[in-house]
C-alpha cells in the first residue's frame, strides 16, 4: 500500500506541474495574441487551436485531482451525509464504481479516437501537428481520473476501518 501511495503522490505532483505549465502556456498565448492584435494588428492564428487542446488537458487533469481530493467530480452529499454509518461505505463504493465506469467509457472513446487519428494521419489545420497528440489528452485524463477514484475509495474505506478499531 505504501508503494501505491508513493506512486499516486508522484502522479499528483506530475499532474500539478503539468497544470501549472499548461495554465501559464494558455495565459502567455492568450495575452500575447491579444497584444499582437491590438499593437501589431496581426493575429497568432495557431493560438486558438493550441489553447483549446491544452484546455481539454487542463480540464481533465483538474477533474482527476478533484477526484483524488473529493472522490467525485460532482458530489451531492445531501443524501450521503445523512445515511447511517453502515451505509456510507457501500454508497461510496457504488459512487466510485459509477465514476470509474464513466471514466472508462471516456478512456475507451478517447483511445478509439487516438487510434483512428493515427491510422488516418490527420493533422491540425494551422499547426499541422498530428491530431492524435491532442486527442491523447482525453485518455490520459480519464486514466488519471480512474486511478484517483480508486485511490479516494481505498483511502475512504481504510479510514473507516481504522476509526472502527
Amino acid at each position: 500500500m505504501k508503494a501505491y501511495k508513493k506512486f499516486m503522490n508522484a502522479l499528483a505532483t506530475v499532474e500539478k506541474i503539468v497544470l501549472v505549465i499548461t495554465f501559464l502556456l494558455i495565459l502567455v498565448l492568450t495575452v500575447g495574441n491579444v497584444f499582437s492584435r491590438k499593437v501589431i494588428h496581426r493575429s497568432w492564428s495557431f493560438t486558438e487551436e493550441l489553447v483549446v487542446a491544452v484546455f481539454v488537458l487542463i480540464t481533465l487533469l483538474a477533474a482527476a485531482l478533484a477526484a483524488r481530493e473529493e472522490g467525485g467530480l460532482v458530489s451531492l452529499t445531501l443524501v450521503t451525509d445523512r445515511l447511517p454509518k453502515k451505509l456510507k461505505k457501500p454508497s461510496m463504493i457504488l459512487i466510485t464504481v459509477l465514476c470509474i465506469i464513466f471514466s472508462a467509457i471516456l478512456f475507451k472513446y478517447g483511445m478509439d479516437k487516438v487510434i483512428t487519428q493515427l491510422q488516418n494521419g490527420k493533422r491540425t489545420f494551422v499547426l499541422d501537428w498530428p491530431e492524435w497528440i491532442f486527442w491523447s489528452f482525453v485518455p490520459i485524463g480519464a486514466g488519471c481520473m480512474i486511478l484517483h477514484f480508486i485511490e479516494f475509495c481505498l483511502d475512504f474505506c481504510t479510514k473507516d476501518e481504522k476509526e472502527d478499531k
